[in-house]
């Protein structure tokens, strides 16, 4: 019996912090929803390699078209090819970003955006688009990088 009841403290010790949200600092904050704002930039200005700098080396990556991009390289040139093609008249407009510290260095951001001027594949306009991209980040090294991504349309 009085093993059962060391190991419910131990348990309950444990989960208790689990539980709680951290707070990140007000400049972590602050970084985070300026890379939401970062990519907007480089998506509107069709610049790809600024774009794949916000992601991890490492980044596991999944588009709105359900594409699985395992790497900075993978993303980079996926998102290039898109943006010589159907992409490149897109205009993108992030609406909100939301964060949640789940560590000190680690947090989840959902960056609500909306999309313009995108054309289907025999170019012909197509109609706005607004979505969430649900986002894991990670300080390394003393800044903030996007380490996986989920892209979803928000279907009216």
């Amino acid at each position: 019996m009085k093993g059962a009841s060391v190991f419910l403290i131990v348990i309950t010790s444990l989960a208790l912090p689990a539980g709680a949200q951290p707070e990140g600092s007000a400049k972590d904050r602050k970084a985070i929803v300026s890379i939401a704002l970062r990519w907007q930039d480089a998506w509107n200005r069709h610049d790809m390699k600024a774009l794949a700098a916000l992601v991890a080396e490492d980044v596991d990556l999944i588009t709105v078209a359900g594409t699985r991009l395992r790497s900075r390289k993978e993303f980079e040139e996926d998102h290039a090819k898109s943006h010589e093609g159907v992409l490149r008249e897109s205009v993108l407009t992030t609406k909100s970003t939301e964060v949640k510290f789940v560590r000190h260095d680690v947090a989840v951001a959902h960056v609500e955006w909306g999309l313009t001027g995108v054309k289907g594949l025999g170019g012909e306009a197509r109609p706005p688009q607004r979505g969430v991209l649900t986002w894991v980040l990670e300080k390394r090294k003393g800044a903030w990088l996007i380490i996986a991504s989920q892209a979803t349309i928000i279907r009216e």
